[in-house]
């Protein structure tokens, strides 16, 4: 055991110890959970227990090393409410997103699929297709009221309502947030939009939500906390009823320097005036002036993600408080991850891992990654066998009490009955595979195999870690004796190198003929 795995023990293990055989027994039978012999829960009948609400809380571009509650966060990280679903829940140390960016991973996690099944140039753009089911429509047809709040992207079609990947199309009852990469935390009336040359980017946009089929202005307030408040509106109608919630914050993407004044003052840096199209030109314009180092120092731009994360992580408070005063948090599985790695462009911190969002390094794919279910889910546990986004849909089925789909269906598996067993689930112990435009890799056991590069498009942040100067071919790292992907092994393991590439060719040929 590493000196590190040792402090995550202490962390997670204090005033507890392990359940013996009879214990684990009398736990599994009190819960109306059923375990078969391969340590996976089965399916109970419904009439034997109630099923659970499930929240799924997915936060924009936050750093592996930006919870507190991993014994290798920054220094300058405190998240006491997030760490709240850890300390009464599972920590996931080595947690996936199926890509280095949000509109794919997200694709692969609301579908339970590799996105690469029906998007093979494995692009920004993947969008959602007719004939692959959500989480949501399975969730909805077994009863549950269905809600998603905040950000709403799958790279393509966006700022529309009537197609596939607009949230009312694919499973959810209700809406209230926006469809694009990025949106203003401030700029929310329709008097700005309307007054913008340019509301309407991929990433650059403002002004009016989405509220189910219609807009809503919002002549002020704060995306972050308006989606708070629109969640625990719809856990306060739904206490009485079995719900399923999505909460996607596009905090802590940019623009991160949008925070209100009573956490910049916090952190101790300067506000920066909102846009004003009569005077700043576009909003693009703008947005490109403040999305990279230049007018914003690094030295601040890490301070803006501290202020941007510290509001985030107060109403994440705030809804965790509602659950409790509502009476439904015993009753509710709540899932917590971040989309994909955290931003070079935003002051997010990896380490100690390589690399960051865009790129295949683990700096890119590993995620915060928390689950709570009091009373069916260990407590205070962390859990060190590699999972993946994509199990998130098969374990929220599972805990709904539905059927799986057959396994051509769906690539993710269920965690949690290995979690609760304290084994390696099966996705930890299959090959597990990423590809984004020229960028692949495949990981299996501590082996990982990557074709990328750092970022270099812009200055990165000084949080991120980078790496010798990549070699014109892939590089093999033993990710348990160099989790930070400094010492490329590829000349000293040639059959390793074989056998994974083998691998991730077979698994393209999988993903071309949809076998």
């Amino acid at each position: 055991m590493t000196q590190e795995d040792e402090h995550d023990e202490i962390l997670f293990n204090q005033g507890e110890r392990l359940m013996n055989r009879r214990e684990f027994m009398a736990f599994t039978i009190a819960s109306g959970a059923q375990f078969s012999l391969s340590g996976c829960l089965s399916y109970a009948p419904q009439k034997q227990r109630r099923r659970p609400n499930i929240l799924i809380i997915v936060t924009d571009d936050q750093g592996y090393a930006d919870l507190s509650a991993y014994s290798h966060s920054a220094r300058d990280i405190a998240t006491p409410n997030m760490d709240r679903i850890a300390k009464d829940g599972v920590l996931f140390k080595q947690a996936y997103a199926s890509s280095p960016v949000c509109s794919p991973s997200r694709a692969g996690w609301n579908t339970g699929c590799y996105q690469q099944r029906w998007d093979q140039q494995a692009s920004w753009l993947p969008g959602l297709p007719k004939d692959v089911k959500t989480i949501a429509e399975y969730l909805k047809e077994a009863g549950y009221a269905t809600g998603k709040i905040g950000k709403n992207d799958f790279g393509t079609n966006f700022h529309k309502t009537d197609v596939r990947e607009y949230p009312l199309n694919h499973g959810y009852d209700e809406f209230l947030g926006f469809s694009s990469h990025a949106h203003d935390f401030f700029l929310l009336s329709e008097d700005i939009e309307k007054r913008t040359p340019d509301p309407y980017g991929h990433s650059a946009a403002l002004g009016t939500l989405f509220h189910n089929r219609s807009k809503k202005s919002f002549e002020k307030g704060y995306t972050t906390e308006i989606f708070t408040d629109a969640a625990i509106d719809f856990m306060q109608r739904q206490k009485d009823n079995t719900f399923f919630l999505t909460v996607s914050y596009n905090s802590v993407h940019h623009l991160i320097h949008e925070v209100p004044d009573r956490y910049l003052k916090k952190f101790g840096v300067k506000r920066i005036d909102n846009y004003k199209p009569e005077t700043m030109g576009t909003y693009s314009k703008y947005y490109d002036t403040y999305n990279q180092l230049g007018a914003i120092s690094d030295e601040d731009m890490r301070k803006y993600y501290l202020a941007n994360l510290n509001c985030m992580d107060d109403n994440i408070g705030r809804l965790l408080e509602a659950m409790n005063k509502l009476g439904i948090a015993d009753n509710t599985l709540v899932i917590f991850f971040a989309d994909n790695g955290g931003s070079p462009l935003t002051g997010a911190n990896n380490r100690p891992l390589r690399g960051s969002k865009y790129r295949l390094y683990e700096g890119g794919i590993r995620i915060p990654f928390m689950v709570r279910w009091p009373g069916h889910m260990p407590k205070g546990k962390l859990y060190k066998h590699p999972v993946s986004a994509l199990d998130v849909l098969p374990a929220c089925l599972e805990a709904a009490g539905i059927a799986p789909p057959s396994e051509k269906a769906i690539d993710g598996k269920s965690f949690l009955g290995a979690v609760k067993a304290g084994k390696p689930c099966e996705t930890s112990q299959k090959p597990m595979f990423w590809r984004f435009e020229g960028d692949w890799a495949v990981r299996h056991g501590d082996w990982k195999l990557v074709k990328t590069a750092d970022f270099t498009w812009r200055k990165p942040t000084s949080q991120i870690l980078q790496g010798p100067r990549e070699p014109d071919r892939p590089m093999l790292f033993n990710l348990k004796n160099d989790p930070a992907e400094q010492h490329d092994v590829f000349d000293q393991h040639r059959q390793v190198v074989q056998r994974l590439s083998l691998l991730f060719e077979q698994w393209q040929n999988q993903m071309r003929t949809g076998k």
